[in-house]
């Protein structure tokens, strides 16, 4: 018997289509539900100490044990610090806004709808690499604000940010007892880079965070995010606007930071170590973007890089922020001497062996080193490839650091492995057109 309930078939087709594209038309990114408060800003803050790692989009399963469905993404620096947010709000259902970087009236926020054809794990990353796109260091001055600099300020969430002269920036994910950032961040993304992330444990350099400008006009330093609501309103008027950082010498402002946020005192084994952790990074990170340059050539069959491409894998500023950062744990290896304080004997091998005579100047301490071998106190051993020798070599920290000190490093793409660690070949002449500043100052 013929239902009479039912209806014809015809008509109740055409109603369901019309149902799923009211529906699909009106789907935002992720549908928030609970308004951004002070409690969110804790929340945030938890999230990003329990879960905002170097490998989150290196990792195929969440801490959860749910499939990663931003597994493969590929960040430069403030895209890490925008995803941060975005998806914190993302898996608590927030709301996320921005400023239009590109000059529209409205925000750029998760209430959009042109991605609504597509399931939501498909909205999220859409939206994401639609950010990618839009932001940059430049566009962050306009959806943040410089912080005072107190624990109570300063929180995991937050970001560094540099003058535009150096464009880069950090995003906070913990503040440790002895007053040092964990931070979490990207450089500028190749063709062949992957979706590890980078960090560090320590303060950048003050005189390169605000390099040419340390004003509020340079927009530098420690920033947190607008409230939606004075998205558009000028940084000073949103509460907790505070230039203290800028009243600080920019020689200052990293030892500054530390002593304000520390609860406990770091004692010179823990710098040290931390330390040496740190160049351990900065040296592996510069093997990624060689290794990067090398299978660009491989994989495009070109003898020179185009101005474009030389940009992007160029390592001038990488290799200068790697020479400060010896330079700075040099510092603080005779600042230990000079107080006696008692380093760990394994501690003490690896870091006589990088700097053996630290009674004279750098520059005297570099002439006197001499080519160094692996040995049991060597750290950070790379390998790269020789094609002049037909093999692979092995160099560690003190030695790839004597070399960069004599500046027998190269910053040029165009060069060979061997040429840019410091190694060198018979005849060897660079032909290709270069750009930009590549000496080390």
């Amino acid at each position: 018997m013929k239902n009479s309930c039912a209806m014809p078939w015809p008509k109740l087709q055409i109603i369901i289509l019309l149902f799923i594209f009211s529906f699909s038309t009106s789907a935002a990114v992720w549908v928030s539900d609970k308004p951004w408060t002070s409690e969110t800003n804790q929340e945030f803050a938890t999230w990003m100490k329990q879960e905002w790692k170097k490998d989150f989009f290196a990792k195929k399963k969440l801490s959860n044990g749910e499939s990663n469905i931003f597994f493969g993404l590929r960040l430069d620096c403030a895209d890490t610090v925008y995803s941060s947010k975005i998806i914190f709000s993302f898996f608590k259902k927030y709301n996320f806004a921005i400023n239009d970087p590109t000059g529209g009236k409205k925000l750029v926020s998760n209430s959009m709808t042109r991605w609504d054809h597509l399931p939501e794990e498909k909205r999220i990353t859409s939206f994401l690499r639609y950010i990618y796109n839009i932001v940059s260091t430049k566009s962050l001055p306009n959806d943040t604000y410089p912080v005072a600099l107190n624990a109570e300020a300063i929180t995991p969430g937050l970001l560094i940010l540099t003058t535009k002269k150096n464009h880069h920036s950090w995003t906070i994910k913990s503040i440790l007892s002895t007053g040092i950032p964990h931070l979490i961040f990207n450089s500028t993304v190749g063709a062949y880079s992957g979706p590890t992330l980078q960090e560090r444990k320590s303060w950048p350099n003050g005189e390169w965070v605000f390099e040419e400008d340390n004003s509020p006009l340079g927009h530098a330093g420690i920033r947190n995010w607008k409230p939606d609501q004075l998205l558009s309103e000028p940084a000073w008027k949103v509460p907790g606007y505070s230039e203290e950082q800028y009243k600080i010498k920019p020689t200052a402002w990293k030892k500054k930071l530390q002593e304000l946020l520390q609860i406990n005192q770091e004692t010179a084994e823990q710098k040290i170590s931390r330390l040496i952790e740190n160049v351990c990074n900065d040296i592996k990170q510069r093997v990624d973007a060689v290794k990067e340059a090398s299978q660009f050539f491989a994989d495009n069959q070109v003898t020179c890089m185009n101005e474009m491409d030389f940009d992007t894998y160029s390592t001038p500023s990488r290799d200068r922020r790697l020479a400060d950062e010896l330079v700075t744990l040099r510092t603080a290896y005779i600042e230990t001497l000079n107080t006696k304080e008692i380093l760990t004997e394994s501690t003490l091998a690896i870091i006589q062996k990088i700097f053996p005579f630290p009674e004279l100047s750098l520059k005297e301490e570099i002439k006197a080193m001499t080519s160094g071998e692996i040995t049991n106190a060597s750290i950070c051993t790379i390998s790269y490839t020789s094609k002049s020798a037909g093999k692979n070599k092995q160099i560690d920290m003190a030695e790839l650091k004597r070399r960069l000190f004599l500046k027998k490093l190269s910053s040029n793409p165009n060069d060979p492995e061997e040429i840019r660690f410091g190694d060198s070949i018979k005849g060897y002449t660079n032909t290709c057109p270069s750009w930009g500043n590549l000496e080390l100052n």
